[in-house]
């Protein structure tokens, strides 16, 4: 049936055959019509008149109005319009025009109609001979492909099967050893059987939990080791420390192990000496720098002699400080008249002092501070307190020795962890035998694609040959198509009414849409297509 399409360009493609690329050899012996209206009453009711009778191969289609003007003005028909465009080669640029300003519409449908209707009547026997060459054509190149296709779904999966079991013997020859060597394998996944790579990733996790619980045991192994030489408590408790943070570590604790764990955690982790370390922070204030700058202005002029150049007065300051802080910090408390003169002696060395008197005199109330400061210190210092700085927060306390109930419960967290860490030798070899199965892994899944290689060693012979030869036959008649074509009969170019003209560009070229290949053009090349690979197939040798 004919139609009206809804823009210029549906109308076009429509018109022009340009809609179906895949159509039929009998597409080439129709024609194509075009309306180009103007808004006139003819143009008008011809395109909103009855259309009957108009089918493959013949199409028409309607674009009343202005919109076709730039289409005929394109195509050099437009001193025709109204009109009709009749083409048979959308990329021939010879075209056949029905003018319809002097027509009325129902003479015009009547016209068209007895092309349509002596169109078919003359072509029938011809239409259907080339529908039957076609599909007979298409039907045994169905056939012979049928059989190439499961040739070389065969060769296809054969030479997947052979990869398959390549792989899986190169696996079996250089089994992974280590959980990085798994990893290198399962990183790349290639040619190997879906179901193994599952199995080989959950392998792969129970390897990684054997391998991080066997280096638990041996850094277990050297905490031990590491415990039983720690008189320290800084060290005994950097130890917990580092026991407590290591998770796979305290996951492999034997109850007994992590029992001593606990204990010693909460032996060494409490501040015992709290009292003390209130009393060196209230010691604090005793020589800290605003009562050393204080004491500084009774020797400032002689202080000035080792300052720097372009060196601050704050630094300076600050310089002279830590001469100070430093010197004290390092004193006995047991002597504190010597502690004074320390101090005092390192001072004078940093100032540069020439004038020994001067500096003794002006430091005398200093020293009787530093004096009176220092041994209120030692009355009142904690036993194990010796130096001046184990009494002030800015400096270490001394190192108290673990007393016997602190060596007590060190020593068997040690042996706990030593008995644990024993285990190792048990992970190891736990290790070792989840590493062993990999190749029984491998094996597991050999059969299947062994089996089908065997099946399909021999191949089956390639079918399709008769559906070839008939194909190679009848493909010849295809050189008769061209002349079958031109002799169509197409009404409309005897009619006296129709107008042949010479355009500057093909229907296609003015619609601005390619012509594309012919429908034969197509069938021709896939059935020499399909003949070569079945002659190809026919000849190769078998695939081992």
């Amino acid at each position: 049936m004919g139609s009206r399409a809804p823009n210029a360009e549906t109308a076009y493609r429509r018109a022009l055959r340009l809609d179906d690329r895949g159509r039929a050899l009998t597409d080439a012996f129709g024609w194509s019509a075009l309306l180009l209206g103007d808004g006139s009453a003819v143009a008008r009711e011809f395109a909103e008149g009855r259309r009957t009778g108009v089918a493959d191969p013949v199409r028409f289609a309607s674009f009343p109005g202005a919109g076709g003007s730039g289409f005929a003005r394109r195509l050099g028909v437009e001193a025709h319009v109204p009109c009709l465009v009749v083409c048979t080669d959308v990329e021939d640029r010879r075209v056949h025009v029905l003018p319809l300003a002097d027509r009325e519409a129902d003479e015009a449908h009547r016209r068209v109609q007895g092309w349509v209707d002596e169109f078919h009547a003359a072509n029938r026997e011809r239409l259907e001979r080339w529908t039957g060459v076609e599909r007979e054509l298409r039907r045994l190149a169905d056939a012979v492909s049928g059989p190439l296709w499961a040739a070389r779904i065969r060769l296809l999966e054969r030479r997947r099967d052979q990869r398959v079991l390549d792989r899986l013997a190169a696996l079996l020859a250089s089994p992974p050893d280590d959980l990085a060597a798994l990893d290198a394998v399962l990183a790349d996944t290639a040619d190997l059987p879906w179901p193994l790579v599952d199995a080989l990733r959950d392998h792969r996790r129970r390897i990684a939990e054997l391998e991080g619980e066997l280096a638990a045991r041996r850094r277990m192994a050297a905490t031990a080791a590491e415990l039983r030489c720690a008189d320290d408590r800084g060290d005994v408790r950097r130890l917990l420390a580092s026991l407590t943070a290591d998770a796979a570590a305290r996951r492999a604790l034997s109850p007994g192990a992590a029992s001593a764990l606990a204990a010693a955690r909460t032996a060494f982790t409490r501040d015992v000496a709290e009292g003390a370390r209130r009393w060196r922070e209230e010691n604090g204030p005793l020589f800290a720098l605003p009562v050393f700058t204080a004491a500084r202005h009774s020797w400032h002029w002689i202080a000035e002699q080792g300052r720097a150049w372009r060196e601050t007065p704050q630094r300076h300051r600050q310089r002279d400080f830590a001469v100070f802080n430093r010197v004290l910090a390092a004193r006995p408390l047991a002597d504190p008249g010597a502690a004074a003169d320390a101090v005092l002696a390192a001072l004078a060395a940093h100032h540069g002092v020439t004038d020994e008197e001067e500096w003794t005199t002006a430091t005398a109330g200093f020293r009787t501070y530093l004096v009176d400061s220092v041994g209120g210190l030692a009355g009142s210092a904690p036993p194990g307190f010796t130096l001046v700085g184990h009494c002030l927060p800015n400096h270490p306390p001394p190192v108290r020795p673990l007393d016997d109930g602190e060596r007590d419960l060190r020593d068997e967290l040690a042996r706990g962890l030593a008995r644990d860490a024993t285990a190792r030798n048990a992970a190891a070899g736990d290790l070792r035998a989840a590493l062993a199965a990999v190749p029984a892994l491998a094996e597991r899944y050999r059969a299947e694609p062994a089996a089908r290689l065997e099946a399909t060693a021999t191949p089956p012979e390639l079918g399709g040959r008769a559906e070839a030869e008939e194909l190679a036959r009848l493909a010849a008649v295809l050189d008769e198509y061209d002349d079958a074509v031109r002799s169509a009969t197409r009404p409309h170019e005897s009619d006296p009414a129709v107008i042949p003209v010479e355009c500057p560009v093909s229907p296609a070229e003015a619609a601005g849409a390619r012509g594309g290949r012919r429908a034969v053009d197509g069938l021709r090349e896939q059935v020499a297509r399909t003949l070569a690979e079945h002659r190809e197939a026919a000849s190769a040798p078998a695939e081992p």
